[in-house]
């Protein structure tokens, strides 16, 4: 395939090779072209992202990709997520397309969080829901509750979960949300995102009220999809996760997964861009 704005296009729509997302000011790229061709298409992106008001292109690389990025001024290696190529590794390198958006939000504050992580030494092993909570895989008929429940959550968010349709349409495509009720209300809410071309799944959506944070609810939820997904035969499980919430780097760690990076200005969550923490789980190393 030539590269060219149609045929860059199309692989965003049909083969998902190439996500636009200028709701987060980005595009990211799963399929890196032969060396020949990377920089063609790279001149192709940065007309797309600028026409979308794209400050970020991130690439996820196998290690014999790396060259043509490793020699870009402006690109950075962010992080990597063992085994997402099906077993392979994907290296993450993000080309700033300006030099603002190549700055931590607040590097004090996040490696204080990350201090907290490191000192807390605790693993979650037996989880028991609290008495009055069910916890259940979500439907569609639920979509109206769960959209109401990130609404109120979240100012912003990476995608339009406050959208009922949207949801609907994810729990067709290959992403298995579960919920949380108390007294009949949607208290709670988290998804594995699989990535079936890869044999991977991005842990995401956790969303829990904030009156009924501090129970386990999402630890709940995160030990129902890690089963779900070894089910599947999933290899890898990642999370991209707030830079700053201490309590959501602690659910990872504590569940067993690994830091691998941090992603600079990379989500649109509570009205403004956030750095986001990468933690990488591979299931085919569990005994």
């Amino acid at each position: 395939m030539s590269v060219t704005k149609e045929n860059i296009l199309k692989l965003s729509s049909v083969e998902k090779a190439i996500d636009l997302d200028p709701h987060n000011k980005r595009i990211k790229v799963y399929q890196i072209p032969s060396e020949e061709l990377f920089f063609p298409l790279k001149q192709e992106l940065e007309k797309i992202a600028q026409a979308n008001q794209c400050e970020k292109i991130i690439f996820y690389c196998r290690e014999d990709e790396l060259d043509p990025l490793e020699q870009l001024s402006n690109c950075d290696h962010e992080g990597k997520i063992n085994g997402f190529f099906q077993g392979d590794d994907a290296y993450i390198y993000s080309l700033f397309l300006s030099p603002e958006r190549n700055k931590p939000i607040a590097k004090e504050e996040e490696e204080r969080v990350m201090q907290i992580v490191e000192n807390d030494q605790k693993w979650i092993k037996e989880i028991v829901l609290p008495e009055e909570f069910t916890m259940r895989s979500a439907n569609i008929e639920d979509a109206p509750h769960m959209a109401e429940l990130y609404d109120a959550v979240f100012e912003t968010y990476p995608t339009p979960m406050n959208d009922a349709e949207y949801i609907a349409e994810m729990m067709e495509s290959d992403v298995y949300f579960t919920i949380v009720e108390h007294q009949d209300t949607l208290v709670s809410a988290c998804s594995a995102d699989l990535f079936p071309a890869y044999n991977s799944a991005e842990m995401t959506d956790c969303a829990t009220l904030p009156e009924y944070r501090g129970k386990g609810l999402l630890s709940h939820q995160f030990r129902h999809l890690e089963q779900k997904m070894r089910e599947l035969g999933v290899q890898t499980l990642f999370s991209y996760t707030r830079a700053l919430s201490v309590g959501m780097n602690l659910i990872n760690a504590r569940h067993g997964y690994e830091y691998t990076g941090r992603m600079l200005q990379n989500s649109n969550i509570s009205g403004k861009l956030e750095d986001m923490n990468i933690w990488v789980k591979t299931l085919a190393n569990e005994h």
